[in-house]
């Protein structure tokens, strides 16, 4: 495996990525990545073997789903890995761009790229008669704008299917949750050049109700927070204030990407409920590839993590539905 390892992060990090036809914000997001791969991989690696584990068949026979996958990393590390079919998914069209790009510059890759989302997924599958086995998601769950319009769509492509997700935003690390806190009210307040999402939702519903006086513009801008543009014009319609039920999860008006979202855990226990799934919640691990004192905290850390009750101290969680 760690042969593997070493031939999947090679690869990747050799591509001349200034060469590719792919967008900047892709381009400069994989070489901030490029440093930290080997810990990536790890990452990727256990929670691959953990599916297959779970899924109990070989893995020539397997269908995943990489949901969300942004770069496609992963999605060329389950093909590397002998994983039968890949079927890679994102709601932005850049990032369907980049693993095509960079999967053709390897000679690996998911076997078919979406863009979309779930009701995509759903909908591929259907026309294809394909029913995944699993469904990975590495870093996406916390973005997603209606979670139970999600587990719809999947659950009615395969009712028994697996499912994984890894995320940093767990609600169990203080450290973690302040640090995520702050990001959240800088999309939502704004930062510098950036007006930040409430001055977004409130120019839209000035545009929308013209004749709206100032004092009720910031009311209705404030309590539609957690909307997309489509669901903020119908809530101020109907006189529906929209309840996030949080003092800092927020999110993107335009596109409905949540700024790294904290739920409690039963929250995505109550979803899946609704459709006869348990949800499990592991420890998410350190960087162990760090040299110096980081390097050396690291796996101190990661030893303490094998010990009961220090769920508190993961700087990730890993979420498995099934």
């Amino acid at each position: 495996m760690r042969f593997i390892n070493m031939i999947f992060a090679e690869m990747l990090r050799h591509i001349d990525y200034d060469s590719l036809c792919i967008s900047d914000y892709s381009r400069n997001y994989i070489k901030r990545m490029l440093p930290v791969l080997d810990y990536y991989t790890d990452i990727y690696n256990r929670c691959l073997d953990d599916m297959l584990h779970r899924v109990g068949k070989p893995a020539s026979e397997v269908c995943i789903v990489d949901y969300g996958g942004g770069h496609g990393f992963f999605s060329i590390l389950a093909k590397q890995r002998g994983v039968g079919s890949v079927v890679y998914i994102d709601y932005n069209p850049k990032a369907s761009e980049t693993v095509s790009a960079v999967a053709n510059k390897v000679g690996i890759g998911p076997d078919v790229v979406l863009t979309g989302d779930s009701a995509t997924l759903r909908g591929w599958c259907k026309c294809n008669g394909v029913s995944p086995d699993a469904l990975m998601g590495m870093d996406v769950i916390e973005h997603i704008y209606r979670l139970d319009s999600f587990f719809a769509d999947v659950y009615d492509i395969n009712p028994k299917i697996r499912m994984l997700f890894t995320t940093g935003s767990t609600p169990y690390n203080p450290i973690v949750v302040h640090r995520l806190h702050r990001f959240m009210k800088m999309d939502e307040y704004g930062d510098g050049d950036f007006v930040g999402f409430r001055e977004l939702r409130r120019q839209f519903i000035a545009n929308r109700f013209p004749d709206m006086h100032d004092g009720t513009l910031d009311r209705w801008a404030k309590c539609t927070r957690g909307l997309k543009y489509d669901d903020i014009e119908a809530a101020v319609s109907n006189g529906s204030p929209f309840d996030v039920g949080d003092a800092y999860n927020t999110c993107d008006p335009v596109t409905g990407s949540w700024t790294e979202r904290i739920l409690p855990i039963r929250t995505y226990r109550n979803y899946a409920k609704c459709h006869g799934v348990l949800v499990k919640v592991g420890k998410g691990f350190y960087n162990a590839h760090r040299n110096g004192i980081k390097g050396l905290l690291s796996r101190s850390l990661n030893a303490l993590l094998h010990l009961p009750g220090t769920l508190f101290i993961a700087p990730f969680i890993i979420l498995t539905f099934e």
